[in-house]
């Protein structure tokens, strides 16, 4: 390949990095909704919430886009809940803080609810997304590592930690995670082209 032609091969995939990393922050910004939402709506869920079975249930065989975005909404919220009143407040001022773009004093309002109850998953997560935005890679994988160990189910920590190992230049865990998340959700955002992508560059193949 001449000297023009991989330059073109990285323009090509720096476009389809910044696609990616677009729609990963919708993906957050969803999560951020959804999880201010649980404040109020679910008093007492979290990653035990037994309804969660039957939310992934429907997800997985949703065959409607909208009806998948209220599911995947719905476990989001359930995600975020949690009944002490304390930490329901302050991963409300959490989630607050990320959407203003305060990242330092998000990830010590996150550090101290993991605190007060380790046990919650969506804590970590927050945690970590923070940590990733806030350029800790590290950090935040380790943040996933807790997560997916508390909810193996979280396609957003998968997805996250699929950008990690992107970031990191290694496709093939990326796309181990990135095929986990999609099946705890199919319907994340260009999920099966990001798939198809990764693979055919672990192929030889030009994005």
């Amino acid at each position: 390949m001449t000297h023009t032609a991989h330059r073109f091969d990285r323009q090509r995939r720096g476009q389809w990095w910044c696609q990616w990393w677009c729609r990963l922050r919708l993906m957050v910004a969803a999560g951020l909704v959804s999880g201010l939402l649980a404040i109020t709506d679910i008093a007492s869920a979290d990653q035990t919430d037994p309804a969660l079975g039957t939310l992934f249930a429907a997800l997985k065989t949703s065959h409607r886009p909208e009806q998948a975005a209220a599911i995947e909404s719905e476990i989001w919220s359930r995600w975020a809940a949690h009944k002490d009143k304390t930490i329901a407040t302050a991963m409300q001022r959490g989630i607050a803080l990320m959407q203003a773009g305060q990242l330092a004093a998000a990830e010590t309002t996150f550090s101290a609810i993991i605190a007060r109850d380790p046990n919650f998953a969506e804590a970590w997560n927050k945690r970590a997304t923070v940590r990733f935005f806030r350029g800790d890679h590290s950090g935040s994988r380790q943040d996933i590592a807790v997560v997916i160990d508390k909810e193996p189910r979280h396609f957003g920590a998968l997805a996250g930690l699929g950008m990690i190992h992107m970031k990191n230049g290694d496709p093939a865990a990326a796309l181990t995670a990135y095929q986990a998340a999609r099946q705890q959700n199919p319907f994340l955002p260009d999920i099966d082209r990001i798939i198809t992508q990764i693979s055919r560059q672990l192929n030889g193949a030009s994005i």
